[in-house]
């Protein structure tokens, strides 16, 4: 919901707005994706019945090879074909990278890019189609400091910075800190499920809370874990825990405020949601590196383990329960933390940005590629083909 949120805004501004979709283009009103978008997570019948008969095809294998070009071509046309006349386009998705540089000539190209996308891509034929749009001529906006640094460092590019925000309305504390820490023997853990993308770190979740109640057993501490997410558990696990569902914004929320510790365990999730939405909720978060670094710092406004250290975590738990007052004392930080966060603050950083391409962007006057393609020799392509030695 990052970029509705962010479309509402410019919209409250008195920007024009359209979603460009394969499909249709939309005028953006704020709130309109409440009602124009559904989440779901059962495939349709058609897909249930159709895609095991199409598997057995013998034309199936071709068509796998060759998909990832079909769907590009598809989404890009489709993209470029409902595209509005506008200042500036920008693709907030890898694989719409190539629709927003194929209009390059016609309006300023800006990549909102949400995460290094190529870890969501197991096949390494699909992860170079998107590891390449990082190389695009495209002005290049990340999400977080871990994926600024990333693009900077591998692809010698200098993106700007622009954090999402959180809404403080829904995501608020229902305690104070000093009313729900002290020394107690019942503590409820909070995390999210996903046990079909291992990087979101389950397993190590898992590991981590099982060696935490070991350490605590012996000093009668009970450690209630409840998880949330898109999914029911279809795997068995040796560790207790309660499922209570795929859950969002005011139900999340007081999930959240009513857990002691928030724990999540991504490998790495460029600015992730939940554990600032926690924070906001007054919930001691213990998260990992990276990805989290625009605003929790180990020991200030939370605990950090790094990814996958499970031992870590599991002190980090240990911790947390034996010094409440620390824990009083980091969750204050991070309710302060969570007040820099806020969609207007953040819209006025986008607003800048905006400001600063459109005025710097240069549009090309002359089409070199097109005109090699297309055999056309003007003056000006000679001296392109100059040699210097």
């Amino acid at each position: 919901m990052v970029l509705y949120s962010f479309m509402d805004e410019l919209v409250k501004r008195g920007h024009e707005v359209y979603a460009v979709l394969p499909d249709q283009r939309l005028r953006w009103e704020p709130g309109i994706w409440k009602d124009r978008v559904k989440i779901t997570t059962k495939p349709s019948i058609l897909r249930r019945v159709v895609k095991p008969i199409v598997r057995v095809s013998p034309v199936y294998s071709l068509f796998k090879k060759y998909q990832p070009y079909l769907y590009l071509y598809r989404l890009t046309r489709g993209l470029i074909r409902n595209w509005a006349d506008s200042d500036v386009t920008i693709a907030t998705y890898c694989l719409t990278a190539y629709a927003a540089y194929y209009l390059s000539d016609k309006t300023v190209p800006i990549y909102h890019m949400q995460h290094f996308e190529e870890i969501s891509f197991p096949d390494k034929l699909q992860r170079l189609i998107v590891r390449n749009t990082y190389k695009l001529p495209l002005i290049k906006v990340a999400n977080s400091i871990w994926l600024k640094n990333l693009i900077r460092k591998h692809f010698h590019d200098e993106p700007y910075l622009l954090n999402p925000g959180i809404d403080l309305n829904v995501f608020r504390s229902y305690k104070e800190p000093k009313e729900k820490y002290y020394d107690k023997k019942d503590w409820l853990v909070v995390s999210y499920f996903d046990e079909t993308r291992e990087w979101k770190g389950f397993g190590d979740a898992v590991k981590a809370v099982s060696i935490a109640r070991e350490k605590l057993i012996r000093k009668n501490v009970n450690i209630k874990w409840k998880v949330y997410g898109l999914r029911p558990p279809t795997n068995r696990y040796d560790v207790e825990f309660e499922y209570v569902g795929k859950i969002f914004g005011e139900e999340l929320a007081a999930l959240y405020s009513g857990a002691d510790i928030v724990l999540l365990t991504s490998w790495y999730e460029s600015f992730p949601l939940p554990p600032i939405e926690a924070m906001a909720c007054g919930s001691l978060v213990i998260t990992t590196r990276y990805g989290t670094e625009d605003y929790v710092a180990n020991g200030v406004n939370g605990l950090v383990s790094p990814p996958r250290e499970v031992e870590t975590m599991a002190n980090k738990i240990a911790y947390a329960i034996e010094n409440p007052g620390e824990c009083t004392r980091m969750v204050q930080n991070a309710l302060d933390t969570c007040k820099n966060f806020t969609w207007p603050k953040r819209t006025d950083v986008l607003e800048e940005i905006l400001h600063e391409v459109i005025n710097e962007y240069t549009f090309n006057k002359v089409n070199f590629f097109d005109d090699l393609v297309g055999g056309k020799f003007k003056d000006y392509m000679h001296e392109e083909f100059e040699l210097h030695q």
